[in-house]
């Protein structure tokens, strides 16, 4: 957790700036991105994720296209303790989701993908966690990291090709507690979807315990 203290006193103690252009914001925290940097995240014009045969997942959104600020952010969000970008990602999610109506208030939980015990230590958070917690805060949905649990230390995806990434995910979660799950229709919360094969394996371990259906809902998605 040091990191993100770290991150967080440092932002208290020194003036905002744009975390893309660098440019003085003097919003007393209020916003992160300067209005042209805002500007050049762009929403997904396709809301609905097509999803091919044989998965798992019923139903797949994406916010944001993956894009070159959407790809440095998310990297300071993952990789440099850059926390409080939750709030921007959470706030263009909102933005999305009522925009185009889509029905995450029919799912029971939302429930972040997990990481590894040994990388949660490592980095200090979440990151897929802050991006549900603040849904569920705005849906009131419950929101929930006691359901998944991820057993096995993967690979990171982004050094893999498609293929490799779902032999890559295959046994890598299992449930906490397999009743929890049971007749529940549950939204998973990532930063990412590239191939899908994260969500998906996810969404396995969550129907085999008994999961009526499975979606996913996402900041990002590659293109």
């Amino acid at each position: 957790m040091l990191p993100a203290f770290l991150q967080g006193a440092f932002e208290l103690f020194f003036p905002d700036n744009c975390l893309l252009c660098r440019e003085f914001l003097n919003s007393r925290h209020r916003r992160q991105l300067c209005a042209a940097c805002l500007e050049s995240l762009e929403f997904n014009p396709r809301p609905l994720r097509p999803l091919p045969s044989g998965l798992t997942l019923t139903q797949a959104w994406s916010a944001c296209l993956y894009n070159e600020p959407a790809q440095k952010l998310l990297h300071a969000f993952k990789y440099s303790s850059k926390t409080s970008l939750s709030k921007t990602f959470v706030a263009l999610m909102i933005d999305f989701i009522d925009r185009h109506h889509i029905p995450v208030r029919e799912f029971d939980l939302i429930v972040p993908i997990p990481l590894h015990p040994a990388r949660l230590r490592e980095r200090g958070y979440n990151q897929s966690a802050l991006l549900s917690k603040g849904l569920s805060r705005h849906y009131g949905i419950p929101h929930t990291e006691n359901l998944l649990t991820r057993r096995k230390m993967t690979r990171s995806q982004t050094e893999l090709g498609a293929k490799q990434r779902w032999t890559n995910m295959e046994g890598a979660f299992k449930m906490k507690n397999s009743t929890d799950a049971k007749a529940k229709s549950v939204v998973l919360v990532d930063d990412l979807y590239t191939t899908g094969a994260t969500l998906n394996a996810a969404a396995q371990t969550l129907m085999t315990a008994g999961a009526a259906r499975v979606g996913a809902l996402t900041f990002s998605i590659t293109v």
